[in-house]
C-alpha cells in the first residue's frame, strides 16, 4: 500500500467510525455539537451512508487506486465551503467546523502525497 493509499484508508477508518456512531449510537455524539437527540431515523441512514461510503475508500486503499484517491479531493475540498455555507447562513453553528476541517484537510493530505508520486 503505497502514501497515497494509506491518506484513503485512514479517511475511510474515520468514516467507518462516523457511520457505526450514527447508525447505532447517535445519543453519544449529538450532545457534543450541541444537537438534541430525537430519535430520527434520519440520522441512522445518514450513518449507514457513511459506512456504505467508508467500504468504498478502504476497499480503494487496498488497491492502490489513484483515481479514485483523485476524484475524493474534490468532495473533501467541497465539505468546508459547505460548512462554512451552514455556519454563514445561520443553519449550523460552530460545532460543524471540525467536519470540514478535517475533510479538507484529509483531503488536502492525500493531494499532496498524490503529488509527491509524481516525478
Amino acid at each position: 500500500m503505497n502514501r497515497v493509499s494509506k491518506t484513503i484508508l485512514i479517511f475511510g477508518v474515520y468514516s467507518l467510525i462516523m457511520g457505526i456512531v450514527l447508525l447505532f449510537i447517535p445519543h453519544l455524539i449529538l450532545p457534543l455539537f450541541s444537537l438534541p437527540i430525537t430519535g430520527e431515523p434520519w440520522l441512522n441512514m445518514l450513518g449507514f451512508v457513511l459506512l456504505c461510503s467508508s467500504y468504498y475508500y478502504i476497499r480503494s486503499a487496498f488497491s492502490d487506486d489513484m483515481r479514485f484517491a483523485t476524484y475524493t479531493t474534490h468532495t473533501r475540498f467541497a465539505a468546508p465551503l459547505v460548512v462554512a455555507y451552514l455556519m454563514l447562513s445561520g443553519k449550523a453553528d460552530w460545532h460543524f467546523l471540525s467536519f470540514g476541517l478535517i475533510d479538507g484537510l484529509g483531503g488536502l493530505w492525500t493531494l499532496y502525497e498524490i503529488k509527491s508520486l509524481k516525478p
